[in-house]
């Protein structure tokens, strides 16, 4: 029934915030822990460390839901134009609810502040609901950038391109 799910969406805000508060790093935990039994691996971290976002034009950024963390997002500086987006995660209770999207808003935002011209990520071959939503929102695929796994799902979005058509 259609009308039996309109419940009150949660308003999201997604901004930077301190990559070793606890928030972020149980979200972290519970990423790297699911990340990790979808590809029956050891750890799941992704090569992801909380140093990576404590530096110049970095960022770690939570997505609250009417203040409670419900999702997180990383900027890593790959050289002066180019950045990486790095630990996207949405708790599956608030998933298809815009979370994902406005950490991605927060860290283009953010990017172009920082001076960057161009994003991007990876993403792994079981998760086609971040590949749709990369491709969704002005993704387009490129070569591995990194890692030797080769079902990697490379993606980037050229910011200022972006910028000028918005």
């Amino acid at each position: 029934m259609k009308g039996a799910r309109m419940e009150k969406m949660p308003t999201i805000h997604a901004a930077a915030e301190d990559v070793r508060s606890a928030d972020s790093e149980q979200l972290i935990k519970e990423l790297s822990a699911e990340l990790a039994a979808l590809y029956q691996v050891e750890d799941g971290g992704a090569g992801f460390h909380p140093e990576d976002v404590e530096r110049p034009r970095a960022a770690f950024v939570v997505a609250r839901a009417d203040g409670h963390p419900v999702g997180c997002g990383a900027l890593r500086p790959l050289d002066a134009s180019t950045a990486e987006v790095k630990r996207m995660y949405t708790r599956s209770d608030y998933r298809r609810q815009g979370v994902a999207q406005a950490i991605l808003a927060e860290i283009e935002r953010l990017a172009l502040e920082f001076g960057y011209t161009s994003l991007q990520l990876q993403t792994g071959p079981l998760q086609p609901e971040a590949v749709k939503l990369y491709e969704r929102v002005g993704y387009y695929p490129i070569p591995r950038f990194e890692g030797d796994w080769e079902l990697v799902h490379a993606f980037r979005k050229d910011l200022v391109a972006a910028e000028t058509l918005g």
